[in-house]
């Protein structure tokens, strides 16, 4: 088996989905893809959790504030501050909507899970995400709304972006011992060639 074909992605299940009791609805999307669940632990983060989730840093920072500020252009919307001081304060509206909530933690295992994490979760603009994937079958949020109360975007699942940023957030909320290394049947199918032919007599 090549292992370069395996991918570990992090998916949470986030307070606003907890509190709508979504969470075996949101497990059973990410097992029909084919994903393997290989860690899961349900906390309440502290801030300095959340922080190191979203770092304070150019990495995360430049990024996010460049997105979010052109999506205030394309609206016609002067956010009235630079794109890094529009990034520090949704960092610190998220860490203020994580802290001390009940937070649903998974890594799933598989060809492609970080593609296919995302592609389940659906756009982060709810009202653009595909029906059929988790924010497009379950949410009514919009950009909109959240400004208007001052809070970031209810988007109900979050999942890895790249497969470098789901090894740095695995690193940050799970322990190794936390990730178990197990073999489903299925996966005899997806990498080998040799199963379930019919014996000839």
């Amino acid at each position: 088996m090549n292992k370069n074909h395996k991918q570990r992605t992090v998916v949470f299940i986030k307070p606003e989905s907890i509190q709508r009791h979504l969470i075996g609805e949101f497990l059973k999307r990410f097992e029909q893809r084919g994903l393997k669940l290989v860690a899961c632990k349900l906390i309440a983060p502290t801030a300095e959790q959340v922080g190191k989730h979203y770092p304070d840093d150019d990495s995360w920072l430049v990024p996010t504030g460049e997105k979010a500020f052109k999506s205030y252009q394309d609206k016609g919307i002067d956010p009235g501050i630079s794109p890094v001081e529009l990034a520090h304060k949704i960092r610190k509206m998220l860490i203020e909507h994580f802290a001390d909530r009940p937070l649903l933690v998974t890594v799933w295992e598989g060809p492609n899970a970080v593609a296919l994490g995302r592609k389940t979760a659906g756009s982060t603009n709810c009202l653009l995400a595909d029906i059929g994937s988790i924010r497009g079958d379950f949410s009514m949020e919009s950009y909109e709304l959240a400004d208007d109360y001052e809070r970031p975007i209810h988007t109900l699942v979050h999942a890895s972006g790249t497969p470098e940023e789901a090894e740095n957030e695995i690193k940050v909320w799970l322990e190794p011992n936390e990730i178990l290394d197990y073999d489903l049947l299925d996966e005899t199918v997806i990498y080998q060639k040799e199963w379930g032919k019919v014996k000839r007599k």
